[in-house]
């Protein structure tokens, strides 16, 4: 069997595939979940990291974009966030 991930040896990964097969749907849920949490945070670190001279509205815009893959959403949430500021 080819290994999914060039640095686990098969054996590893067979057990890791076993170990999630054997895991109750909630726990495979709570890892799914922990992974997209765990990836909005790099991506929302990263756009701070290469973006620091845009404001906060131009940073969420996007964060938005990438992770919607729709710069139309992104426009209207920055809509959204400029008019709750005036109320």
């Amino acid at each position: 069997m080819k290994t999914l991930s060039p640095d686990t040896s098969a054996k590893v990964e067979q057990f890791h595939i076993e170990l999630i097969r054997k895991s109750p749907v909630y726990r495979r849920l709570q890892i799914v979940c922990s992974l997209v949490k765990t990836t909005r945070q790099l991506s929302w670190q990263g756009i701070l990291e290469r973006y620091p001279e845009e404001t906060q509205d131009a940073r969420i815009e996007r964060f938005i974009s990438i992770l919607y893959k729709d710069k139309s959403l992104a426009k209207r949430v920055k809509k959204y966030i400029a008019e709750k500021k005036l109320t």
